[in-house]
């Protein structure tokens, strides 16, 4: 993974722009059961794989998504910083962590931030909004 900071025309860090030491030490999963400790060790391994994928906020190209990410155990904590439609090379771990998460839209819900949701109708039931997310360039 390269350490290079990457940088707009204005100036503004993208990509990997810290790393932290982690105090949690390796431990070889010794404390788990070990046909679980054997789906932990290949899962860490796969979730360090670094892949290329592109970044979108569906909120619009103007929104960042600034997050901490730790592989596991004894693992650097990495802060990253994306801007949407860059390509960037990121962990798979991350990856997955990104796509996975959701923003809830409560029942009952009329307007975010001012804006209306639904033509200004309530929701008629919760729904999940996905935000931010990673599309694979390859794998």
């Amino acid at each position: 993974m390269s350490n290079i900071v990457m940088c707009t025309a204005t100036g503004e860090q993208h990509g990997l722009i810290q790393n932290l030491p982690n105090s949690v030490p390796y431990d070889d999963f010794k404390r788990m059961d070990p046909k679980h400790a054997e789906d932990a060790k290949k899962k860490l391994k796969d979730d360090k794989k670094t892949v290329k994928a592109r970044y979108i906020n569906r909120r619009g190209i103007n929104e960042r998504l600034e997050k901490p990410y730790c592989a596991g155990p004894g693992e650097p904590i990495q802060i990253w910083k994306f801007i949407p439609e860059y390509t960037y090379d990121v962990p798979k771990g991350l990856v997955e962590e990104v796509n996975a998460s959701r923003i809830p839209k409560r029942e009952g819900l009329q307007s975010v931030g001012g804006k209306d949701v639904n033509g200004g109708a309530p929701l008629s039931r919760d729904e999940q909004e996905i935000v931010h997310e990673f599309v694979p360039l390859s794998f």
